[in-house]
């Protein structure tokens, strides 16, 4: 019996006595994690609720914008749900943490709350760097709201990392694996895209083929002639649509594309009538603030339309190499390419003469501010509600122009 009392007493990590554990923060992360995890969660609750609530954008960012197209992607969203909602249980995670080792009576406790900071900690590193990754490789368009927020966790990690007593691995790695867990079903998931607002049908009219086709949109308010207007098709199309967008728009280069596949299905019983509208106060007096995605809108606009009025049937190809890329095109070389499909000399008197051109983006532009949408993407027609945005497919957009229009099946439509 005594030498069994003589035996030293062997403990594992998880039976530390009190002191191997601190007690407290150190002092400067006592008065600075709590006040940064409370400024990252009103962060996170107000991107939440705009979300939730469908109110827009968060200050500061306009339609088109970087937020916009980053707060509007599949990247934004988990199953649906909004990431920032994630990011707020996570700044609420680390003060909940907080209260508990403040009021911890025992080494384990502390070891617990130790432990979910570190791996609260590990979430926020780690989700910086995923979804800053996403916004430079994958989305090419920055979020300030977005990196403010996660600069803000990188902060509050580094604060929880240089303060803990140790770092457990099974921890870190249950966070790597959340964070994967995430990214993997962003990836795979369900994508719900925004909802498309819809506009009023109203009185609108359309007078059929003909030389002197006339359609009314928006109430009335505007009245189009398609032969003399850039089409996408054929103006004598029994059915036609009136799209008013701006080419350096996302929302708008993903749903050309939509429209044209759905184009392509319909043998010629569809025609899109293109009526450029650049989201830039140079020539949108109704444009307060231009974002710095929208700088070139104008002059890409001008092109477009002037490739038309000196040869309409180049303004298709036009219209899809302006398209063609992820970002918006350089004018310069637009201009270039646009002289490769007209007479250069021609291009030129229609971009200094103007008058035809600024007219009608005059009339776009009008047009688009009095229908009172709030976003480009506006798809009209007549006896059709307008759409307003970016459907989230092609088949969704075939889906809502067949409610109203009859339209052949494509092979979006038909795929489950």
């Amino acid at each position: 019996m005594q030498a069994m009392q003589a035996e030293p007493l062997v403990t594992t990590p998880d039976h530390r006595t009190p002191s191997a554990v601190p007690a407290s923060l150190p002092l400067f992360a006592r008065y600075t994690l709590a006040p940064l995890s409370l400024i990252g969660a009103a962060v996170a609750l107000y991107l939440v609720s705009l979300a939730l609530a469908h109110r827009g954008l968060p200050a500061g960012c306009g339609q088109g914008s970087g937020c916009d197209e980053v707060l509007s992607s599949r990247w934004a969203q988990v199953f649906g749900f909004p990431v920032s909602g994630l990011a707020f249980a996570v700044y609420g995670g680390i003060l909940i943490a907080l209260v508990s080792m403040r009021f911890a009576t025992s080494a384990i406790q502390r070891r617990r709350a130790w432990s979910a900071l570190s791996l609260f900690g590990t979430l926020l590193v780690g989700s910086a760097i995923w979804f800053v990754g996403l916004q430079l490789v994958v989305i090419k368009a920055i979020c300030p709201w977005c990196l403010a927020e996660h600069g803000l966790g990188l902060l509050v990690a580094a604060i929880v990392f240089f303060s803990a007593p140790a770092l457990r691995k099974a921890v870190l790695a249950a966070g790597v694996v959340l964070v994967g867990g995430m990214a993997l079903a962003q990836g795979f998931g369900a994508f719900y895209a925004p909802n498309v607002l819809r506009l009023p049908a109203d009185e609108n009219a359309d007078t059929g083929p003909g030389s002197d086709r006339l359609i009314t949109v928006l109430n009335g308010q505007l009245a189009l002639t398609p032969h003399g207007l850039p089409v996408l098709g054929s103006a004598d199309a029994p059915k036609l649509l009136v799209v008013l967008f701006d080419y350096c728009c996302p929302h708008c280069r993903a749903t050309h594309g939509y429209l044209l596949e759905i184009l392509a299905a319909q043998g010629g019983e569809l025609a899109v009538v293109m009526l450029p509208t650049p989201l830039n106060s140079k020539c949108n007096p109704y444009w307060e603030e231009t974002e710095t995605r929208f700088e070139h809108a104008c002059e890409l606009a001008r092109l477009a339309l002037a490739v038309y009025l000196v040869d309409p049937t180049a303004f298709a190809r036009f219209d899809a190499w302006l398209f063609e890329t992820e970002t918006p095109r350089d004018p310069t070389d637009a201009r270039h390419y646009a002289e490769t499909l007209v007479s250069k000399e021609a291009l030129g008197e229609a971009l200094q003469g103007g008058g035809w051109i600024d007219g009608q983006i005059e009339q776009n532009v009008t047009a688009y501010h009095n229908s009172g949408a709030a976003r480009v993407p506006v798809i009209l027609s007549p006896g059709m509600r307008a759409i307003v945005g970016r459907p989230e497919s092609e088949k969704q957009l075939f889906e809502l122009l067949e409610k109203e229009l009859t339209l052949r099946p494509t092979q979006a439509s038909t795929t489950k």
